[in-house]
């Protein structure tokens, strides 16, 4: 997407989001995230190269189970954390990589994780490896163990 289609999208999706909801009294959850993410986007100052080539290293690193330098190579795109990072891979891969989330952290009985667990890819490797073992110990796959640990469901 150039510079011209983006201001393009950003004018349209702004007046599509205002028609959404000039006549509620109140915002929906989907509201809210849409205008979320909307000023997300708008702030953003990747350019799809950037976004394209940084996201094919990772993935290479990630199916090659390279998790740190997975990782670390998506830390290199503006606005990305370890949470985000851990999303894109596990969207991905997701019989082989799990969303960090401090409710999973907390079901794994791990609160000592969550002092780091945002800034520092060892600490993911860590989770990742957990969970990749209780998932197999259980018959699970690992996006299902996720979700039931997420979900409080243990």
């Amino acid at each position: 997407m150039n510079r011209e289609e983006k201001l393009n999208w950003y004018k349209n999706e702004f007046e599509n989001i205002y028609e959404s909801v000039k006549d509620k009294k109140e915002l929906s959850y989907f509201d809210f995230l849409r205008i979320r993410n909307f000023k997300l986007q708008n702030s953003s100052t990747e350019n799809e190269e950037h976004i394209k080539r940084i996201t094919e290293e990772s993935f290479e690193l990630a199916k090659d189970d390279k998790i740190i330098e997975a990782i670390n190579k998506l830390l290199e795109l503006n606005g990305v954390a370890i949470p985000i990072a851990s999303t894109i891979l596990a969207m991905k891969f997701p019989e082989k990589y799990a969303i960090i989330d401090r409710r999973v952290i907390v079901a794994l009985d791990k609160e000592d994780w969550i002092k780091n667990y945002l800034k520092n890819p060892q600490t993911y490797k860590k989770y990742l490896l957990l969970m990749r073992d209780n998932s197999k110990s259980k018959g699970m796959k690992l996006r299902d163990y996720e979700r039931m640990l997420f979900e409080g469901k243990v």
